[in-house]
C-alpha cells in the first residue's frame, strides 16, 4: 500500500503521516464522493477529491481499493493522485512481479514516443480487461523518492560524469550529454527491486498549494514537469528535496513513482 506520503510531506512528519493515514481511511470509506463496483460486485474503488484551498479548484484525489470477500469486505489500497489534463496513450508491455491484488505495476512504454519506463496503476479495475501487451489512455502524476534541480544542460552532464568529448571509429569526436527528457527503469539506478521510474524533464510551471486532506492541512508543491510523454504534475515538500535552484524552464531528474489512472 505505497501511499507515498515523503514526497509531499517532510520526512520528520511521522505522526502526520500516521494520522493521515488512519483520516483517510475512516472518512473516505464512510463518505467517498464517488464509488465505482464492477460486474463481479467483487472489485470497488471508492474516490474522494482534494482542492487547493486557495484558489478552491480540485487538484487531486484519493482512491481506495476494496474487494468483497464471502464473508468481509477488506481493504486493499489507499492511492493518491494528482489531477492533470493530459492523457497519454501507453503500451503496457509487461506486468511486474512485484504486482499483487492490491497494486499493479507495469513495464510501459509511450506510444506516440517510445520512452520506456515503470508505472502503478491507479482505478486499475475500471477495466475490465487483461491489459498487459495492449495500449491504454492514462493520466499520469509523480511522487518522487530522489530529486535534483539543475540550472542548465551541462549541470545535468557534470552530475552525470558526462559532457566529455569522445572519440568513435567511423564518427569522429562528440560531446557526450545526457537526454534531456529521458525516461527509464529506474531499479537501475537505485539497485533496488522496487518498482520506479528514472525521470529527466524540464520545469514549465510550479505552485504552491494547501490542501485539506480527510481533514487535515497539508502545504507542498506541485511541478508541472515536461517529459517525453508530455506534462507530469509532481508532488514534492521542499523539506525533503533542495529545491533552491527551482524556476521555470531548469531541469529536474528524479527517482519516481509514476501513478498512471484509468479514471479521471
Amino acid at each position: 500500500m505505497p501511499v507515498h506520503f515523503n514526497s509531499f510531506i517532510a520526512d520528520k512528519e511521522e505522526k502526520l503521516k500516521n494520522d493521515l493515514f488512519a483520516n483517510i481511511v475512516s472518512k473516505y470509506v464512510d463518505e467517498p464522493e464517488d464509488v465505482f463496483v464492477d460486474e463481479s460486485k467483487t472489485k470497488i474503488h471508492m474516490t474522494s477529491f482534494f482542492k487547493d484551498m486557495k484558489t478552491n479548484k480540485k487538484i487531486g484525489k484519493v482512491v481506495i481499493t476494496l474487494i468483497a470477500r464471502t464473508d468481509n469486505i477488506e481493504l486493499v489500497d489507499v492511492d493518491i493522485t494528482l489531477l492533470s489534463k493530459n492523457k497519454v496513450k501507453l503500451h503496457f508491455e509487461e506486468k511486474l512481479k512485484q504486482s499483487s491484488e492490491a497494486n499493479e505495476y507495469y513495464h510501459v512504454y509511450g506510444v506516440d514516443d517510445e520512452r520506456h519506463f515503470v508505472i502503478e496503476t491507479v482505478n486499475r479495475y475500471c477495466i475490465d480487461n487483461e491489459i498487459e501487451g495492449k495500449d491504454e489512455q492514462v493520466s499520469l502524476s509523480a511522487f518522487p523518492f530522489q530529486l535534483s534541480v539543475f540550472s542548465n544542460q551541462d549541470e545535468l552532464d557534470k552530475a552525470f560524469g558526462m559532457g566529455k568529448e569522445i572519440n568513435i571509429p567511423g564518427i569522429g569526436k562528440r560531446f557526450t550529454t545526457m537526454d534531456p527528457r529521458n525516461m527509464s527503469d529506474g531499479r537501475i539506478a537505485t539497485g533496488s527491486e522496487e518498482p520506479c521510474s528514472l525521470v529527466i524533464g524540464q520545469v514549465k510551471d510550479y505552485q504552491d498549494v494547501e490542501v485539506d486532506m480527510a481533514g487535515i492541512s497539508l502545504s507542498f508543491k506541485i511541478i508541472d514537469l515536461d517529459t517525453a510523454v508530455g506534462i507530469i504534475p509532481v508532488a514534492v515538500n521542499e523539506e525533503n528535496f533542495d529545491l533552491s535552484k527551482l524556476k521555470k524552464d531548469v531541469l529536474v531528474c528524479m527517482v519516481v513513482n509514476i501513478k498512471a489512472d484509468f479514471k479521471c
